[in-house]
């Protein structure tokens, strides 16, 4: 075996450029996941801290509606003696919302430093975290500031040096449109993570920023780990009054994490499918390695080598490879997972919450699996080229038509097994119910069967024109039947660039399918001529909301014929954090709202009437009917609300509960607007009523007045930046098949050396060598692209009809436009001539007579 190892890694180093386009491939399909994993696990991680640093030594919160709960309920249970209650429970309040500094957002969080402390003192695990709940965090400032200096803050090192800001240094705040002057009396030390994207005051001052005198965010609380503290939390639940309920501090950060779950799980397939076209591209290497070796090896195995040790010899060829390959991946992982982090950062921060990621983490489980799917990759890729060589008799092993033969038998297999492979998709998908991870089986099945089926399309196509040019061009019947005839070499490499291509005509026709109904959906529901909005982030956070004195003085403007207006808030459900709309709408504004189940005259009655209309998202998601009822948390208690229709809407993947603004205010407490829309008198222009509303508000709130064009220019925006990540992926995955492709006409160009030079003898110039090749590249990118578009098609419908809704809820009309195919045909034409011109090169320069010596 020794020997056997030698002489076959002197052959695989005799082409090291094949070597390594095969570990460049695998380490960008390996790197492409491990980039994914650091960017979703860095913005988790990131959030984690937070919550735990917001959360402190809490173990429950006592929490309300919109307006949190009224702070007389933390002086009672301060105060009164809980009858029954095993334990005493300690208890902290909090207020928290948003801010803006400069162009960053943090979220403000208002203590009482004494009762924090004391809940942070009866915690017993003392190597625990310090919270937030203490102010020795303040560094280099005096504690006493924390009480006496009006607008005092503290925030972390790492993000005062970002704002440029030090201890004593004054500054503006932002919130709702509105500047506060604030002063930071100390900073959090860099060693005390997750607190980068918070601002820690005194809760009065929060109260009195926020605008919420009287009232708490919510009320911290810690009981006893065990049954003891079990049975406290339960009897405190009990004690509670209406409007108020008591939850798990680790519940509410779950449920908030669990928001991008989807979103996340998409980005991982999307890394998939770069693997998986690597894994065509080690056998497509491993394969050449084969070959080049099949003298030696039938040689060998004529000389009594048997067929289990040439098996284990390709295989652990292959396992080195991967090893290698995924060491590698780790590497340009790390690297792709920095630029990654901003990308997946940004679009949690538009769609579901602030996060400040200002560092990566390398899960130890993706480690695990980068080395698992480097070496799965490279001995999946490897084990048909190695039972093919093991299972050969030492005669046949020297002929390379022997190999060609089967190229051609299996060519015509994979045609069958492209059909076994699409009806498994299709049957995938409609049984599987729910199951997100089932649809993407069903994806990358289809996948499959696209790859499956471009071999047989290749050898059909080229064949056909190879007799169909044959006495107009011999280069062109050259070159046709050269690729026919070497099956083992180009199948490989087109099968992995007709996936890629595939998986990049169903993105785009998924992106533009969505693109096209978000912009109708837009132009349906947005109709009034100006939109006003409270400005910060979170569209549902309760200090969202515009001055009351300037919502008069708007609607008296002139110019102004009718309006509609809307408070949004954020309920908190067993399902998790669900947006509820409370509306009223203009004059015939219901006729604007897309219904997909109900009767608008009898849905529309019954919601003016108090029933409640929920969004596609929210219905599939919790598998709600119309004449189901939905269980609200509202100031009164829980409160049962009838469906009486679901309508269309894009803008969060949670879903939304729309009601009537008078059936809101009579069931929380709550009076504030977040948004109004205004119609404008006919002939009267818009830019100087928007003046006219900025010159209202100027000295008192900022707000965010727009045109419907400009909102829904804004919402287009957000909507590429989402897909950004997305486009990336793809875009990875068709770098990965056009390194496998060069992979794959390198080793054709080696192994036709001898062939090539023998026509440049009887006459075939150097330039002639070099327009052959790139014949056979363009026209293997064109094949590649006529396979890809049916599969395309097909993976667009299991994305938008499968994936999407399963993943989001959404329901998406189909868009088909000429750009996306133009797109994949530029791709595959252009990956494939870039791919042979590196080998069209080193034909051009072969030298003629050394290689006919060697003949």
């Amino acid at each position: 075996m020794p020997i056997l190892w030698a002489a076959s890694i002197r052959h695989l180093l005799r082409h090291p450029a094949q070597l390594v386009l095969a570990l460049v491939g695998l380490a960008v399909g390996v790197g492409t996941i491990i980039a994914v994993d650091i960017a979703t696990a860095s913005s988790g991680r990131a959030f984690q801290l937070s919550l735990r640093a917001v959360n402190g030594a809490a173990t429950h919160a006592i929490v309300g509606g919109p307006q949190g709960v009224d702070e007389q309920l933390y002086v009672e249970l301060q105060t009164k003696d809980l009858a029954g209650v095993p334990v005493n429970p300690v208890f902290a309040p909090v207020v928290d919302g948003y801010v803006s500094v400069g162009e960053q957002t943090l979220q403000l969080v208002g203590i009482d430093p004494l009762a924090s402390a004391q809940l942070d003192a009866a915690r017993t695990d003392q190597s625990a975290q310090t919270s937030l709940d203490s102010v020795r965090m303040l560094a280099g400032g005096d504690p006493k500031d924390w009480f006496v200096r009006p607008g005092a803050v503290v925030m972390a090192a790492n993000t005062a040096r970002e704002l440029g800001l030090t201890v004593n240094t004054k500054f503006e705040l932002d919130v709702d449109g509105r500047a506060h002057p604030a002063v930071l009396i100390g900073t959090i030390s860099d060693d005390q993570p997750g607190y980068d994207a918070l601002l820690v005051t005194d809760i009065a001052q929060a109260q009195e920023w926020l605008e919420v005198g009287g009232r708490l965010s919510r009320i911290d609380v810690r009981v006893p780990d065990g049954a003891a503290g079990e049975a406290a939390a339960a009897r405190l639940a009990t004690r509670l009054p209406a409007g108020a309920r008591l939850e798990q501090a680790q519940s509410r950060a779950h449920q908030s994490i669990d928001m991008t779950a989807a979103f996340t799980t998409n980005l991982q397939a999307m890394s998939m499918l770069a693997l998986l076209v690597s894994m065509l591209l080690i056998y497509g290497a491993i394969s050449f390695a084969v070959v080049q070796r099949r003298r030696l090896i039938g040689i060998l195995r004529a000389l009594g080598v048997t067929r289990s040790e040439v098996l284990t010899i390709v295989l652990s060829e292959a396992a080195v490879l991967g090893l290698v390959g995924a060491a590698l991946g780790l590497l340009l992982g790390s690297l792709m997972g920095h630029g990654l982090v901003r990308l997946v950062s940004r679009t949690i921060n538009d769609l579901y919450f602030v996060v400040a990621v200002n560092e990566t983490v390398l899960p130890a489980s993706s480690v695990v699996k980068a080395l698992l799917a480097g070496l799965g990759t490279a001995i999946a890729g490897a084990c048909l080229p190695a039972l093919e060589v093991a299972g050969s008799t030492p005669q046949l092993g020297l002929r390379r038509s022997v190999l060609e033969g089967r190229a051609v038998t299996l060519a015509r297999r994979l045609l069958s097994a492209s059909a076994v492979l699409a009806a498994a998709s299709g049957l995938v998908a409609a049984t599987s119910g729910r199951s997100l991870f089932a649809g993407f089986a069903a994806l990358f099945l289809l996948l499959l069967s696209a790859a499956t089926l471009t071999p047989a399309v290749l050898r059909l196509l080229a064949r056909g024109l190879a007799r169909a040019t044959g006495t107009l061009s011999p280069i062109a019947r050259l070159a046709f039947g050269d690729v026919a005839a070497s099956l083992s070499r180009t199948g490989v490499a087109i099968a992995a660039l007709g996936m890629a291509v595939a998986a990049m005509i169903g993105v785009s026709i998924m992106v533009a399918s969505f693109r096209e109904s978000l912009r109708a959906w837009l132009e349906r529901t947005m109709r009034a001529d100006i939109y006003v909005t409270a400005p910060g982030p979170g569209a549902g956070r309760p200090e969202r909301r515009i001055d009351p004195d300037l919502i008069s003085a708007m609607l008296a403007a002139p110019g102004v014929t009718d309006y509609g207006m809307s408070r949004r808030i954020t309920l908190d459900l067993a399902a998790g954090p669900i947006p509820l709309d409370a509306i009223k709408l203009a004059r015939g504004g219901y006729a604007n709202m897309v219904l997909t189940v109900g009767d608008p005259r009898v849905t529309w009655t019954a919601f003016e009437n108090g029933a409640i209309v929920i969004s596609e998202p929210l219905a599939y998601r919790l598998q709600l009917r119309v004449g189901n009822e939905l269980t609200l948390p509202t100031d009164f208690g829980p409160r049962a609300f009838r469906i009486a229709g679901i309508y269309r809407e894009y803008g969060n993947d949670r879903g939304t509960v729309l009601m009537s603004l008078p059936q809101y205010r009579r069931f929380w407490h709550d009076e504030a607007i977040t948004a109004l829309g205004f119609y404008l008198a006919p002939g009267v222009q818009l830019e100087r009523v928007a003046a006219d509303f900025r010159a209202l508000a100027r000295g008192r709130q900022l707000l965010f007045i727009r045109s419907n064009a400009q909102l829904r220019d804004l919402s287009m925006s957000i909507f590429e930046r989402t897909f950004v990540i997305t486009r990336v992926l793809y875009w990875l995955a068709a770098g990965v098949a056009a390194i496998g492709l060069i992979s794959a006409l390198l080793a054709w160009e080696l192994e036709r050396a001898r062939e090539v030079a023998i026509l440049r003898s009887l006459g075939l110039t150097s330039g002639g060598a070099a327009l052959l090749i790139e014949i056979q590249t363009g026209f293997m990118g064109i094949v590649a692209l006529a396979a890809a578009i049916p599969a395309g098609v097909l993976t667009a419908l299991l994305l938008i009809e499968v994936i999407n809704r399963r993943a989001f809820g959404w329901q998406i009309d189909v868009h088909l436009s000429a750009q996306q195919f133009l797109n994949a045909l530029l791709l595959s034409i252009t990956s494939a001539l870039l791919a042979g011109m590196y080998p069209a090169w080193r034909v051009a320069r072969t030298s003629i007579a050394g290689e006919i010596r060697e003949e």
